[in-house]
């Protein structure tokens, strides 16, 4: 039951575009070239982990943040740069802390849609930094990284936006799901 407490307002930021007008917001998915930007938070998983830590509790080490910026270039296609900061994992006075940017495409299924299904796909250029017993070490990469979402319309320059996305980090894999908001002009 705490684990329902703790999802209850991401369940919540995630439907509420569910309760919406089907009237609203043309221009955001039209055919019209525009800019946007949002940010978002999400939670994530490394190499399949639970969610949960061992109490059945959501933990806080997953939760993550992120910024973007994008340009679509017609009704089917969008460049995008993110920021993304994976948040930390602790454990006593070991730590695991990864940051990233990503550069790639947005391809729209639902182009005149107040409801739009889209795909990621991308590079992701990433930090780590990692302390084990009280050793440091720093580790960077380039990968590739991929989506699928979807973006709801809640006025002409509004919108919310969930999505699953996977980014590799040489033999680790994030998977991360997150609800952002976007603003496009």
């Amino acid at each position: 039951m705490n684990t329902l407490k703790r999802l209850l307002p991401f369940i919540i930021l995630c439907a509420l575009p569910l309760a919406q007008n089907s009237v609203a917001a043309d221009r955001a998915y039209d055919s019209q070239s525009y800019y946007y930007f949002g940010g978002g938070i999400g939670y994530g998983r490394m190499n399949g982990q639970d969610y949960t830590n061992t109490n059945g509790d959501l933990s806080d080490s997953n939760v993550s943040w992120k910024a973007m910026v994008g340009a679509r270039l017609n009704s089917a296609v969008s460049v995008e740069v993110q920021y993304l900061d994976f948040g930390a994992a602790n454990r006593n006075s070991d730590k695991i802390q990864a940051t990233g940017w990503t550069a790639g495409a947005v391809f729209d299924f639902a182009k005149d849609s107040p409801i739009a299904p889209y795909a990621k796909l991308g590079v992701l250029m990433w930090d780590a930094d990692y302390r084990f017993n009280n050793i440091s070490r720093s580790q960077n990469g380039t990968d590739v990284t991929g989506g699928l979402g979807l973006r709801f319309a809640l006025s002409e320059n509004l919108g919310i936006r969930t999505e699953y996305e996977r980014f590799m980090m040489d033999n680790t894999d994030v998977d991360s799901l997150s609800a952002s908001i976007q603003y496009s002009y």
